[in-house]
């Protein structure tokens, strides 16, 4: 896709490690990143070319998942995130269970392929922006799920439906009771809003409501926080101002 790229004082100096299955989609997004000002390298998922784009040392890697197999690539991003590298996925995210796949296996940020370019351009901005949260507990997602359903059943019985929540719809579900929008929360977590919208979705299906409304009033009446979830779980602030949306 073309793009003419910021002014320079948006610019962001950073090196981008491109990963795309299809050697002309991986040259086109690199070539565009390098006209927003970015340091830009493209590699096919294969051993060789995926171990020296690890060597590069990049400070984002970009997954553009429909140009490979969706098992290949997540297996990837969990490789690269456990190379210590952080990774943003271009994907269609209108499956919940999908996004779920990704966010377990380490990403740090989703954009829908869907969305325009510039779009993509403020995400990785964004992320270059900020320093990465690490994971100290050093368990997997599904020891982490384990261990906050089993924190759940101590406490009340009353939370036991939110103990399927990821962490990230934890977050999500936090900020929606503090009055947030999905506007809010997606410029705050530095995704795309139509990723917000897909947390969402998760969350009113996995606790089995039509609402966001619903599913706020179910938390307040079990009296849930993200108080009661393990302390890796970061706690969305309350400082910011609401507005509407």
């Amino acid at each position: 896709m073309a793009a003419q790229g910021p002014p320079e004082s948006a610019r962001i100096p950073g090196r981008i490690l491109v990963v795309a299955g299809s050697n002309l989609l991986g040259e086109a997004l690199a070539s565009a990143l390098e006209s927003y000002g970015f340091t830009s390298r493209h590699v096919v998922p294969q051993g060789p070319e995926i171990e020296s784009g690890i060597e590069w040392q990049p400070n984002l890697v970009l997954i553009d998942a429909l140009s490979f197999d969706f098992t290949s690539g997540t297996e990837l991003a969990g490789r690269l995130c456990g190379a210590g590298l952080r990774v943003c996925v271009i994907d269609a995210l209108g499956d919940s269970d999908r996004f779920n796949v990704w966010t377990s296996a380490g990403a740090s940020a989703l954009i829908d392929s869907s969305e325009r370019f510039d779009e993509l351009f403020l995400t990785v901005s964004r992320l270059l922006r900020t320093t990465p949260m690490r994971d100290r507990s050093g368990l997997s997602s599904e020891e982490r799920a384990l261990a906050r359903s089993a924190e759940a059943r101590r406490q009340d019985p009353r939370l036991q439906p939110f103990a399927v929540l990821t962490e990230r719809e934890q977050t999500v579900l936090a900020e929606l009771m503090e009055g947030r929008c999905a506007e809010e929360i997606a410029r705050a977590a530095f995704v795309s809003i139509s990723t917000v919208r897909s947390q969402i979705k998760a969350i009113l299906q996995k606790l089995g409501v039509n609402s966001q409304l619903a599913a706020v009033a179910l938390a307040r009446r079990a009296d849930w926080s993200l108080d009661w979830a393990p302390r890796y779980s970061a706690k969305p602030s309350t400082s910011r101002p609401k507005r509407a949306c």
